[in-house]
């Protein structure tokens, strides 16, 4: 007994030295903070705010056996979470006793470090015997090093490849970055059976950072639509120190755009324009991890990375820079269904996550907290009809009543109720209160949407009420984008196959109750929760009702409903493509056909990725090229910058400031001119302008001005309504006039 006693007072000695690292830790950041020390602040700070407080909650929660990876897409989910929650908290009761700039630096410093050094504490007094860092779980072998060693290398060239393209506008490193992508993607494909599952984890990271980095390091500033309103409620919330309305809409009530960054940035201390552009896709990074653990818990590894792969194919992964907002939310959204089907954590700590990653996507997007809301209630409707339908009769199990045989981290078998209505109504009131109560003007948009939506109907079978519905018909389309349009479908099959296949082999495939295990294809590694499945179902129901019913695809992005969707769905696409290929097999070789996934899934990464048109002669990407249709709408240029940083500063407050669609962006992000206004008179009526006109880089170089149709005007049909007008600032690349 006095041995084993001296063996725990050891053990416990051993660990207080990790708690002491903590508070060692907070000391460096705070020191690199105070005397402003380059890169250590930068380092230290960024870690000290995305892992440090997540990690500590997971030890508090006791979730110790989580692998590297379930660690890393936690922590930071937690970490977001808890820097939101504070700041705001810290927003709203800081005020009251006096300090008005509760978000200022120094606040912000004291604060953090405070809350750190106690959940430390918590952390250590509740975990001792775990508080530990076990540096063998990431030790590589040498063939784990030689499968990482190109992927390690890619953020690398695309950093160095985007500092050249946009210095001399070369892109060829990036191309040959954005062809390696789908080339390692098929060697590991191909070698399989050869890979070792733990570098899985490592090469979607690798992958998504290097995707999302291109878009974040194009131009020295904000590109993007929404992303520069985005980036004043930014600006506002860092100017005074506190987190309050600016613009009167939803945008408002976005914890993402406004305390988020505003922490981030009294932290590390970088050009604010770099950091919007930089944090956000950084931190959605870890998306594809995410859906890999959800594909994971029903596929193999090698499936699982492909359906990574595929979730990083789409249009809002890569194009993160310019959906701040919403790539947050739908980060939140990811973690939120994960750890509604990760049957390995207790019910409390599964329940208590959920609360958390989903209150996190209310606090983030509007938008996407009501679709998850309609996700949810939809598919707890579905599934009590099939225990009372469907399953009339048989005796078998309610879903609610199955068991978990399987529960690694809470050490005993458990009942498994992946979404109880309370569950719902908790998620319901989080998200009222919010939107309801908090910010109002986010319930009243989404009212009005919801009404404006009903009142459209009329025009059911008007195809112009869809907005772009014609474009995902093919309508209008010319080659290059008959092939992105043809990839495209293909995907939206698979994953309908996917799901019709699972449908047709219930039996094998849906875990109705415990008594129904046998005959699991080959395709699954273990049946898929029913809850799941209908979660899958719900999805593409709501994707088919965006697109049937007017007014939805005019009033919000497909492409944001669709990559939310696919989340979830990502693993069906995998199983739609193998289903496909068993069929080909009838008519081909056998090995050819098992390629049939590889296939679509590299034709619709090079079509989604713009290296399509690229190779046709046809180049769309701004990130590969600098010219086109997305180069000119969205590239900003150094003049057009200095430009709107000059009327911001010496243009009248009272003054009716003027630009071409996309051009009253840059006066928002870079002038600070809120108030900026589309000239709809004038380049659609030809009639007359009081006040400034702001001339952007197309407008001032290739003379032409762009219209809400995103339809180009020749700037000489305007000359007569410009004489007797002063240019009362010019550069070369952009003036004003008045």
């Amino acid at each position: 007994m006095g041995s084993n006693f001296v063996d725990e007072s050891t053990k416990f000695k051993g660990t207080f030295k990790y708690f002491l690292v903590a508070i060692i830790f907070v000391a460096i950041t705070d020191v690199s903070f105070l005397l402003n020390i380059p890169i250590v602040r930068q380092t230290t700070g960024f870690f000290f705010l995305t892992c440090v407080p997540g990690l500590l909650i997971l030890y508090i929660l006791k979730l110790n056996k989580l692998n590297l990876t379930e660690k890393v897409v936690f922590s930071v989910g937690l970490s977001i979470f808890l820097l939101m929650f504070i700041g705001f908290f810290m927003n709203s009761i800081y005020p009251l006793f006096g300090y008005r700039t509760p978000l200022s630096a120094e606040s912000l410093l004291v604060s953090f470090s405070i809350v750190i050094i106690i959940l430390s504490a918590i952390a250590y007094l509740r975990n001792r015997s775990s508080f530990v860092f076990n540096s063998n779980k990431v030790k590589l072998d040498v063939r784990e090093k030689t499968y990482l060693l190109i992927p390690a290398l890619l953020p690398l060239l695309a950093i160095l490849g985007m500092r050249i393209m946009n210095g001399i506008s070369n892109n060829v490193a990036l191309l040959i970055l954005l062809l390696m992508i789908p080339g390692y993607t098929i060697f590991l494909a191909v070698r399989a059976n050869k890979v070792p599952e733990t570098i899985y984890g490592p090469v979607i990271f690798f992958f998504s950072v290097s995707l999302v980095l291109l878009l974040a390091l194009r131009s020295n500033y904000i590109v993007g639509y929404d992303i520069h309103e985005e980036y004043y409620v930014f600006q506002q919330t860092l100017q005074h120190g506190l987190w309050q309305p600016v613009t009167n809409n939803p945008l408002d009530s976005c914890l993402s755009i406004s305390i988020l960054p505003t922490i981030y940035q009294s932290f590390l201390n970088i050009n604010s324009e770099y950091l919007f552009k930089l944090l956000y896709p950084l931190l959605f990074s870890i998306s594809p991890l995410i859906v890999y653990l959800i594909a994971r818990q029903y596929l193999n590894a090698p499936r699982s990375f492909l359906a990574a792969v595929f979730f990083m194919s789409q249009y809002v992964f890569l194009n993160a820079e310019l959906e701040a907002r919403t790539t947050v939310a739908i980060l939140f959204f990811a973690l939120s269904i994960l750890i509604l089907f990760y049957n390995e954590l207790r019910s409390f700590d599964r329940y208590l996550l959920f609360i958390i990653f989903s209150a996190s996507v209310v606090f983030s997007h509007y938008s996407t907290a009501y679709i998850f809301l309609f996700v949810l209630v939809l598919t707890w409707i579905i599934v009590q009809l099939v225990q009372k339908v469907i399953l009339r009769g048989r005796n078998t199990s309610p879903i609610s009543k199955i068991k978990d045989t399987e529960n690694r981290l809470a050490g005993k078998p458990e009942q498994s109720y992946h979404i109880p209505f309370g569950l719902i109504i908790s998620y319901l009131i989080i998200l009222y209160i919010w939107d309801g109560i908090v910010s109002r003007t986010a319930l009243q948009d989404a009212i009005d949407f919801i009404s404006t939506t009903i009142a459209q109907l009329k025009d059911f079978f008007i195809i112009s009420s869809r907005g772009n519905a014609t474009t995902l018909l093919g309508s209008g389309l010319k080659f290059p984008q008959q092939i992105t349009f043809i990839a495209g479908w293909l995907t939206v099959i698979f994953v309908a196959i996917g799901e019709i296949i699972i449908i047709i082999r219930s039996h094998q495939t849906i875990a109705i109750d415990n008594a129904n295990k046998e005959n699991i294809p080959k395709f699954l590694t273990r049946k898929f929760d029913i809850e799941f499945f209908v979660l899958s179902l719900a999805c593409c129901m709501i994707l088919v009702i965006a697109i049937a019913l007017p007014y939805i695809l005019i009033g919000y992005d497909v492409n944001r409903i669709y990559s939310q969707a696919m989340i979830i769905l990502s693993p069906f696409f995998i199983i739609g493509g193998i289903t496909t290929a068993n069929v080909f097999k009838k008519f081909t070789v056998k090995n050819l056909s098992n390629f049939i996934v590889l296939l679509v899934l590299v034709l619709y990464y090079i079509c989604a990725t713009g290296l399509m048109n690229q190779l046709v002669g046809v180049p769309s990407q701004m990130i590969i090229n600098s010219s086109g249709q997305t180069y000119d709408y969205s590239y900003v240029h150094d003049q057009e910058a200095y430009a709107a940083e000059w009327i911001g500063d010496f243009a009248s407050k009272s003054a009716v400031i003027y630009s071409d669609w996309y051009g009253t962006d840059r006066l928002v992000s870079l002038g600070g001119i809120l108030s900026a206004t589309y000239a709809n008179s004038l380049i659609e009526d030809n009639l007359p302008f009081n006040g400034y006109f702001y001339l952007r880089y197309t407008g001032f170089v290739d003379d032409k001005l762009l219209d809400e149709n995103l339809q180009w005007h020749n700037l000489s049909e305007y000359r007569d309504q410009f004489v007797g007008k002063d240019q009362v600032y010019s550069n070369g690349g952009s003036a004003i006039d008045r």
